[in-house]
């Protein structure tokens, strides 16, 4: 039962429903209505999770990644039996409910084409690849707020923020990555470019994600600068100064868990700042 568990990355998943609950907070509808959209959310990530290992079975077992599938714990045929449940389970959730047209659309026609063309295709687009998954992991706050008949301007500001950080953690998991990546063809940025121009990348979307975070402060109030100073913005530059004198794929696998952190301070910053 663990490896089940393992592979739909719990943690991961934690997140995506804390992300949930932070858009119904600030667009002011947290009820039981949640629910559905909670349980097809996090049935496709966990699909997501599942596909992703998969396809990415031979090189997560070179990067000496410890996942359920690379260390043979579920085996492929198991695994895509999985995914497969986790997948009909949402889509049975979505119209047993009748979602709008409009989330239906959004879950079925964007989000899901782009998560099954992720690893087999965008993936190997240098950048491209950073950028969808971000727009996946993003649409969280979007399709929560479809469903919910709420205005996405309401919540534009955390999906800027929540892309931002995405993109950012995507390209230093891919460093970490190289190794593996580039003995399977798999042409990520760091493998087409090197690390060198990868981290000139991070720090342009670093420094996007700075300047746009602090001038939401005519949106919000003191405290959600304050929190963003303390909990965001000094952690990434001090761990980006870090990265600097450091530049390996050693060092990425290590960051790549701290910007997960960083991620969550983040929710916690607009919380705060809603509140």
């Amino acid at each position: 039962m663990k490896k089940y568990i393992q592979i739909i990355r719990p943690l991961n998943l934690l997140i995506t429903f804390a992300c949930i609950l932070l858009t119904a907070h600030v667009i002011n509808k947290i009820s039981l209505t949640l629910l559905p959209i909670i349980l097809v959310i996090l049935l496709l990530g966990g699909f997501a999770n599942v596909i992703n290992d998969i396809l990415d079975a031979k090189i997560d077992n070179e990067n000496n990644l410890d996942r359920p599938i690379a260390t043979g714990l579920i085996s492929k045929k198991y695994a895509i039996l999985y995914s497969s449940i986790l997948l009909l389970s949402a889509i049975c959730i979505i119209f047993y409910y009748n979602f709008d047209i409009l989330t239906k659309f959004l879950i079925l026609f964007l989000n899901l084409p782009l998560i099954l063309l992720y690893t087999p295709f965008f993936k190997k687009i240098p950048l491209v690849g950073n950028l969808i998954v971000s727009i996946i992991l993003s649409m969280v706050f979007i399709v929560t707020c479809t469903y919910l008949k709420s205005s996405i301007f309401l919540i534009l500001p955390i999906v800027i923020l929540a892309f931002l950080m995405m993109v950012i953690r995507e390209i230093v998991k891919d460093i970490a990555d190289i190794e593996g990546d580039k003995k399977f063809g798999v042409n990520t940025l760091p493998v087409k470019y090197g690390i060198e121009k990868s981290f000139n990348v991070i720090m342009l979307f670093s420094f996007l994600l700075i300047i746009i975070s602090c001038s939401f402060i005519i949106l919000y109030n003191l405290a959600y600068f304050i929190s963003l100073l303390l909990l965001v913005i000094l952690p990434l530059i001090y761990y980006l100064y870090q990265f600097n004198k450091n530049k390996t794929a050693i060092y990425c696998i290590y960051l790549a868990k701290v910007l997960k952190l960083i991620t969550i301070f983040g929710v916690i910053v607009i919380y705060l700042a809603s509140i």
